[in-house]
C-alpha cells in the first residue's frame, strides 16, 4: 500500500472522530454518575430538586460514536 486513497482518509477521520465523541461521552456520563452517587445530591427537597440522569443524551453520543468508529473501520477495509 502506498499511499491512502481518499475513502480510507475519510474513514481514518470518521474512526477518530467517532472515537474523540465516546471519549467525551464517557467522561461526562462518570461526572454525572460521581455527582448522582452523593447522597446529598441524590435527594432534594422537592421533586424538582432531584437530580436525574440525562440518558438520553448519553445513548445519542454512544450511538454516533459507535456508528462513526464502526462505519469507519469498514470502510477503510473496503479500500484496502
Amino acid at each position: 500500500m502506498d499511499v491512502l486513497v481518499t475513502e480510507q482518509i475519510w474513514a481514518l477521520v470518521m474512526f477518530v472522530f467517532g472515537s474523540l465523541i465516546l471519549g467525551t461521552c464517557s467522561k461526562w456520563e462518570k461526572e454525572d454518575k460521581k455527582f448522582a452517587s452523593d447522597p446529598r445530591n441524590r435527594f432534594g427537597k422537592i421533586n424538582t430538586d432531584k437530580a436525574k440522569p440525562k440518558t438520553l443524551r448519553g445513548t445519542l453520543m454512544t450511538t454516533l460514536g459507535t456508528v462513526l468508529c464502526v462505519g469507519g473501520m469498514i470502510l477503510f477495509l473496503l479500500h484496502v
